[in-house]
């Protein structure tokens, strides 16, 4: 139960802060509504990668130990990122995709790694899972 809210409101708002600061150091002050306007973007982009990368998490965290799933799941997320951006771009605008593009949607997918790897290991289940044994407890 834990998985879902972490990868729909924490990875997004973790995100979106990390625009915000990002975006502060750019434009300064001047600008409130430049930077209020690229953090709510990358919370609402952000949405539907971290949601398939917290069910790719979920799928992970019955096999794989905790520091691998993390892994992989942060960089399943960072390609998602990547590939909706250069998606949007080519329906947007053009097929072919600028380097300056490419340089962008690099960038972006970095700035989810370090999340979607936090969300996958702060929704760490393994304490809380039952074992299900067919022997008695009296046994």
């Amino acid at each position: 139960m834990k998985r879902p809210v972490v990868f729909l409101l924490l990875g997004p708002s973790l995100v979106a802060l990390a625009v915000w600061m990002v975006a502060a150091a750019i434009a300064g002050r001047i600008d409130d509504s430049f930077i209020g306007v690229c953090a709510i973007t990358a919370f609402l982009l952000t949405l539907p990668v971290s949601s398939i990368a917290g069910l790719m998490d979920g799928y992970l965290a019955r096999g794989l130990p905790t520091l691998l799933r993390a892994s992989l799941t942060a960089a399943f997320g960072m390609t998602i990122a990547i590939g909706l951006i250069l998606a949007l771009f080519a329906i947007m605008f053009s097929p072919t995709v600028p380097p300056e593009v490419m340089n962008g949607a690099l960038c972006a997918g970095l700035f989810l790694l370090l999340p979607m790897g936090m969300c996958s290991l702060l929704s760490n289940d393994n304490g809380n899972r039952q074992r299900h044994s067919i022997e008695p407890l009296c046994a």
